[in-house]
């Protein structure tokens, strides 16, 4: 596929689709959610504050996609161009079932669905690949390889996939370092648990490296230091 099809180039007198990308009734903003203009074959994400733009004509089929939702596709139409048209994805119903502590093969495959998503990304190779040279306790992440070249598409690719890598990062912390898993252990519930999740986040590189019992070590040792710290 040629790199001017991707969509990153902007020029002056196109049209342009924008607005804010939520989760179905919510405020919350979905961040990183792949927008394909599969008419034109040109692709976007939505931002951290879930703003959008992806160039469009009439008639254009649009669609809305990221791991753990409902895609959603629209059609274009000259009115949706005249203001900030908000996009609403529901949540997908297996996503909703609860994580056993200890249990990652969730993270794994939402790893791999992640890879598959963003695959205009990274390169042109749509098949994800395992590394198995990790040593945290699920031994398995997926491995992000930057495509790379002097074009200016090449150039938003890479910065794009630093950033997914960096999110990719945040939700193997969340996986090792979930709610549940800290409740269990310390049995804060509400703001106390949200404060005391947020001042003792441990690294991604040292939940790559530690065991689980390495994560439950450390989140009772945090406890205790938490609890002198607020006695």
């Amino acid at each position: 596929m040629a790199l001017c099809v991707l969509g990153f180039l902007r020029v002056s007198g196109q049209q342009f689709l924008t607005g804010k990308i939520y989760k179905a009734n919510s405020t919350e903003y979905l961040v990183s959610v792949s927008i394909h203009n599969i008419t034109q074959q040109r692709y976007d994400l939505s931002e951290e504050d879930g703003s959008y733009r992806i160039q469009v004509l009439p008639g254009d089929h649009v669609s809305f996609s990221s791991v753990g939702y409902k895609a959603d596709t629209i059609t274009i139409t000259a009115s949706m161009l005249t203001a900030a048209y908000p996009v609403y994805l529901d949540i997908r119903a297996q996503t909703l079932r609860a994580i056993r502590v200890g249990e990652f093969s969730n993270y794994q495959l939402d790893s791999m669905d992640r890879r598959k998503e963003y695959a205009w990304v990274y390169d042109h190779e749509n098949t994800p690949h395992l590394a198995r040279d990790r040593q945290g306790a699920d031994g398995v992440g997926v491995t992000l390889n930057i495509f790379r070249n002097s074009s200016a598409a090449a150039k938003q690719r890479i910065k794009l996939s630093k950033r997914l890598e960096k999110e990719e990062e945040d939700y193997y912390v969340d996986s090792r370092y979930n709610k549940d898993y800290v409740t269990k252990i310390t049995k804060l519930k509400g703001d106390s648990l949200a404060d005391f999740m947020r001042r003792y986040r441990p690294s991604y590189e040292y939940c790559r490296k530690a065991a689980n019992v390495d994560i439950l070590v450390y989140i009772n040792d945090s406890y205790k230091q938490y609890m002198k710290a607020d006695n």
